[in-house]
């Protein structure tokens, strides 16, 4: 399980990233805003980024979304 930092609205966060091999899925959630997904492992980085912001988009505004996903595709990504 990776977590990491993420900065929103001024407002510093953990994100949590577990990846599922078996299942072949990500399990990612920030508790701060009460917000988990889980998504398919096989998704490429744009359409991975375009799932995390329609849930995200739920709860917050879309530019902090699209933030947030950058941020989160980042870390899913890093090595």
């Amino acid at each position: 399980m990776k977590i990491r930092d993420i900065n929103f609205n001024n407002v510093r966060s953990h994100v949590y990233i577990y990846e599922n091999s078996e299942d072949a899925l990500y399990l990612i959630a920030i508790p701060e805003l009460n917000w988990s997904l889980e998504v398919d492992i096989t998704l490429n980085e744009d359409d991975l980024k375009e799932e995390i912001v329609i849930h995200l988009f739920t709860l917050i505004d879309e530019s902090s979304a699209n933030t947030i996903a950058e941020d989160i595709i980042e870390r899913i990504f890093e090595n």
